[in-house]
């Protein structure tokens, strides 16, 4: 016995209405930064978009993390250079490729 949620639960969307699968988190002190959390992922994607974010010239900053064993959620946090290109657009480039 334990307080870890069941096992399908962290890949099942009981009720698809309530959840949130991708929230963009946009940073309050840097205008070319953001974070964004995917509900039900784990490292493998996490990796995946980190390291193909990592490919473009114009990205300063990728890097994810999980924030809880039991907590099925990734962030992605993305800096770019310049505000020519917004997060959500180096987001869109890099899940295309994938």
């Amino acid at each position: 016995m334990s307080n870890a949620p069941d096992r399908y639960l962290s890949w099942r969307w009981e009720d698809e209405s309530d959840a949130e699968r991708l929230v963009y988190k946009p940073d309050s002190k840097k205008p070319n930064a953001g974070t964004f959390v995917m509900a039900k992922e784990d490292h493998t994607l996490g990796n995946l978009l980190r390291m193909q974010m990592l490919r473009d010239p114009s990205v300063r900053y990728a890097g994810y993390r999980m924030p809880h064993p039991l907590i099925m959620e990734c962030h992605v946090r993305v800096e770019t250079m310049d505000s020519k290109l917004t997060p959500t657009q180096v987001f869109i480039i890099s899940e295309e490729i994938i």
